[in-house]
């Protein structure tokens, strides 16, 4: 389910304020992780998430940075995930098969050299 609907569906009920207990009990982890460069972006939305809420998260520059996300979660077991989107995830394997095929041609460039 995409990050974005999961929290239009549980905005305003019981599922929301548990969803922002399980982010404070992480959050010192996720501190240290939105250090990172190419996903510190959506760490830190997250953060940002626990701080403000659905309703203001929604209304600050962060929202953006969680579109094409997906979440895996069941709150009963304390656990959620969150991973890139359909969309993320074919771009992903779009530029890693780019670069696997120019290594590979340079590889084959090279052999031919010999």
């Amino acid at each position: 389910m995409l990050f974005t609907e999961y929290l239009d569906s549980v905005e305003n009920t019981e599922q929301e304020t548990r969803l922002l207990e399980e982010i404070a009990k992480i959050e010192g982890d996720l501190a240290q992780a939105a250090r990172i460069p190419v996903v510190g972006k959506g760490i830190t939305a997250l953060l940002a998430l626990g701080e403000l809420g659905i309703e203001e998260f929604k209304q600050s520059g962060h929202y953006d940075n969680i579109k094409g996300l997906d979440i895996a979660i069941d709150l009963d077991k304390g656990v959620f995930a969150i991973y890139p989107g359909a969309v993320m995830r074919r771009k992903i394997f779009t530029v890693a098969g780019i670069v696997a095929a120019v290594l590979f041609g340079l590889w084959l460039w090279r052999r031919s050299r010999r």
